[in-house]
């Protein structure tokens, strides 16, 4: 190879490395550690998906089989309309449980259509017919009370 030609290759690589560099470094550290969930590196901020991924192995334990159980995070105290992301998450993350939609267990469902279980991140959940059966740093476990 010529001079030049070695010139240019070099500095290419320069640049694809400084490109890396740069793009670790938005993405936030740990760098050389197995991150907990698969969103912790995604970006420099909290992924909204993060506490649902951490939460729902721990819950799983606590949920017989075949239980009917809804995932979200409340908003003051309530169901959603629709948290689709942390419904989704529950959807994979509880493959022997019957994940439904969050609006079973809005305020004005009847009490014998309710899910069975909720799991709430992050915030509480006030529904009066609930009980919380586990807290987690990460969000509750509910159940209802028929």
């Amino acid at each position: 190879m010529r001079r030049a030609e070695r010139a240019v290759l070099t500095a290419l690589a320069l640049l694809l490395v400084a490109a890396l560099v740069g793009r670790l470094y938005t993405r936030g550290g740990p760098y050389f550690e197995r991150p907990e969930t698969i969103v912790d590196h995604v970006g420099p901020g909290k992924h909204e998906l993060r506490d649902a991924l951490i939460l729902l192995p721990k819950v799983r334990p606590l949920l017989p089989r075949g239980a009917e159980v809804t995932c979200f995070r409340p908003v003051n105290g309530w169901a959603p309309e629709g948290d689709t992301v942390n419904f989704f998450a529950a959807v994979g993350q509880l493959p022997y449980q019957n994940v439904v939609p969050p609006f079973t267990a809005m305020f004005h469902v009847r009490r014998e259509n309710l899910a069975e279980y909720v799991v709430a991140v992050r915030d509480p959940f006030a529904h009066p017919a609930y009980k919380e059966l586990a807290a987690f740093p990460e969000g509750r476990l509910y159940r209802v009370q028929r």
